[in-house]
């Protein structure tokens, strides 16, 4: 009690001035028309004021709900973009290849992921079994080389084994012999691989072209795979290692074609049932 005495007697001049000034400003509005206009002016304002503090203030606390429909409508657009820019691209895609001609049906599809670096190199391409992709396919590139096979596939993409893998196997042949031996990667230069097992009484020169044989399951006869860049002859099997550069540059693909060899499955199918292996 006697703190709260201490204190009105603190502030009481500052409380009697509030009250005498409430006075003053009554009868000051009150004393003419011109005088209570104005007062009733300046109210006005105080009182939008206030009112527009508050309304400030909604909008700041509302600031959450805008952000995050805001963020919907960018996430939106944003899809918007990508399917157009989908659209864009495969127009672009059909352009390019409007002037290509391959004798095999085939399906067009964008790189996705690639490597070259690994001793088992992949690469993932945009398109599935909803696209008409199956186990098997032949991968080329859009001049018509050598680059792999498709080895699973789900509804939009697919993944195909690169001829830079060191599993990777294809029956090549010397294009104006008709030799034949069996493409592997040895690993180390994206840019080479090896035809080995082509006997070494066969008429080989650098710069003969190397292309599949009629023997490859996953590739269609005469996809073209390279040119001879050196050999060297296999004391122990009688046969020439053949260095063969590739004719694409399997680390700068960004569009390949999916090959169908419709022939090529049956044999596929026969020989995992009586061999359990294949050779591509």
């Amino acid at each position: 009690m006697y703190r709260l005495l201490l204190f009105l007697r603190r502030i009481y001049v500052f409380v009697i001035f509030l009250v005498l000034e409430g006075f003053a400003l009554h009868f000051y509005a009150n004393s003419t028309v011109h005088s209570r206009a104005r007062m009733l002016g300046v109210s006005d304002r105080v009182i939008g004021g206030i009112y527009s503090g508050i309304a400030g203030a909604e909008r700041y606390m509302s600031l959450g709900k805008t952000n995050r429909l805001l963020e919907g409508r960018v996430q939106s657009l944003e899809n918007e973009l990508a399917a157009y820019r989908e659209r864009c691209s495969m127009a672009q895609l059909d352009s390019i290849i409007a002037g290509v001609e391959f004798p095999h049906e085939y399906v067009v599809a964008r790189v996705v992921r690639n490597s070259v670096d690994k001793r088992e190199n992949y690469i993932m391409v945009d398109r599935g079994t909803r696209d008409g992709v199956e186990r098997g396919m032949a991968v080329v590139s859009l001049d018509g080389f050598m680059v792999g096979y498709v080895e699973s596939c789900s509804e939009k993409n697919s993944i195909c084994v690169s001829a830079l893998n060191m599993a990777f196997r294809a029956s090549g042949m010397v294009a104006h012999t008709g030799h034949f031996g069996s493409i592997s990667w040895q690993g180390g230069d994206p840019r080479k691989v090896r035809l080995s097992e082509v006997p070494k009484y066969a008429e080989i020169a650098r710069g003969d072209t190397i292309l599949t044989s009629s023997y490859s399951f996953y590739f269609p006869e005469g996809i073209h795979i390279g040119t001879v860049e050196g050999f060297e002859t296999d004391e122990a099997t009688a046969s020439y290692n053949i260095d063969v550069r590739l004719g694409v540059d399997i680390a700068a693909l960004r569009v390949v074609m999916l090959v169908k060899n419709p022939e090529a499955y049956e044999r596929i199918k026969l020989e995992e049932e009586v061999l359990g292996t294949v050779e591509q």
